[in-house]
């Protein structure tokens, strides 16, 4: 139990700070000059566009939108617009966590449909820098496998982060859907959403040397047409990092590196996908219930790793990928770029969309095979 102590001596502290902070009834100072202008500023300037193949600069520009895998691309809905507060309707809310509110919304001017999310807006110095490096993260991310970030704006003492709407909802979502239904999620759907996340994740380190640092289902999200995509990374993860913030709601996608007080490397990712697509696949969480937050870091440390049942007729391969991600030392765990050579994961990138159909498995789950099908609920604000 000494590791349970010695947490609980670096978590006082900054639950303590914390409670100081949301307790004072002081208005927040307004956000600093850079920022401001940042957030100001038309986020679509001369150099974030880029040119459609064989049309002139003046002709058409848009935006660095992400290319689909199949490597179409689309303009962007919001040229020449600057976001604010006052061209924003919200449609309904989508979720909460720790790091803020989460809800479906349209930009009035023209019509296009977002997800916004809301982060307290801290006035401290440092907070303020990392938060204007982090949107610039964002801003410079452009991948089939990550949400596209369209702006951000202050909403009152909020920052309002707008990002791309994913009809198909969160992996979590989606998997208690499938229990609802009583049904499965197969080995090959779970090799898809494996490999893109890894592409995911490769991305994010190699091109902007980002770790997500809150991979979860939660967190994974999917287009109805069968896209897998990450979100919540970057701002989420740098800004909601402390091990105070970590203990409500995602302490069980934490790698034993983490709990134990060591620096966040890239194996710590692998772990918590190992974590996610061992609870897809179960549709539900696979450590004990109702641990206390100091028993549930003990028992991830010490305890054997969470495993398939034997009796389920899983493959070797999928067993040995989820084993590799569950290595405690993460020193010996693969990389997501070396993961991404499990024979696992090459097997799945060679199954075409024709073999394996997530347009219509996620269609099945929402129950939208038609106009004329049963709306699912995720759904039903697009048909006002």
């Amino acid at each position: 139990m000494s590791l349970v102590r010695a947490h609980a001596k670096k978590v006082k502290p900054m639950l303590q700070v914390r409670l100081n902070v949301s307790s004072n009834s002081v208005a927040p100072s307004p956000a600093p000059r850079p920022l401001m202008e940042y957030l100001q500023r038309n986020p679509r300037d001369e150099d974030q566009y880029s040119i459609l193949s064989g049309t002139d600069k003046g002709t058409q520009s848009i935006r660095s939108i992400p290319e689909t895998p199949g490597g179409t691309r689309g303009p962007d809905p919001l040229m020449n617009h600057t976001l604010c507060p006052e061209d924003i309707i919200t449609i309904k809310k989508l979720g909460e966590g720790s790091a803020g509110t989460v809800s479906k919304i349209k930009h009035v001017p023209t019509g296009f449909i977002m997800a916004r999310k809301h982060v307290r807006c801290d006035p401290n110095p440092d907070f303020q820098k990392l938060l204007l490096r982090e949107l610039k993260t964002l801003d410079r991310c452009h991948s089939p496998w990550i949400v596209t970030f369209y702006g951000a704006y202050m909403d009152d003492d909020e920052l309002a982060i707008c990002m791309e709407y994913c009809e198909g909802g969160s992996m979590e979502a989606v998997y208690k859907r499938v229990a609802e239904k009583g049904q499965t999620i197969s080995e090959n759907i779970l090799g898809k959403i494996s490999e893109a996340v890894l592409n995911g994740l490769v991305y994010l380190h190699k091109m902007h040397h980002v770790m997500h640092r809150d991979l979860k289902p939660s967190n994974i999200v999917v287009t109805m047409d069968g896209r897998i995509k990450l979100c919540d990374f970057g701002v989420s993860g740098d800004l909601v990092n402390s091990l105070a913030e970590t203990f409500v709601g995602t302490s069980y996608y934490m790698a034993p590196e983490r709990i134990q007080g060591g620096k966040y490397p890239v194996q710590s990712d692998v772990w918590s996908l190992g974590l996610t697509i061992v609870e897809i696949a179960q549709m539900k969480n696979p450590f004990p219930k109702n641990l206390a937050a100091f028993e549930l870091l003990h028992y991830i440390v010490n305890q054997p790793v969470p495993s398939l049942p034997e009796d389920e007729p899983w493959s070797q391969d999928f067993r040995d990928f989820l084993n590799q991600c569950f290595i405690k030392d993460f020193r010996k765990r693969p990389t997501p770029e070396q993961i991404m050579k499990h024979p696992f994961i090459e097997e799945s990138s060679k199954r075409t969309e024709a073999e394996v159909e997530m347009q219509s498995w996620v269609q099945n789950v929402w129950d939208f095979m038609s106009p004329t099908a049963q709306t699912p609920r995720i759904l039903e604000s697009l048909q006002r």
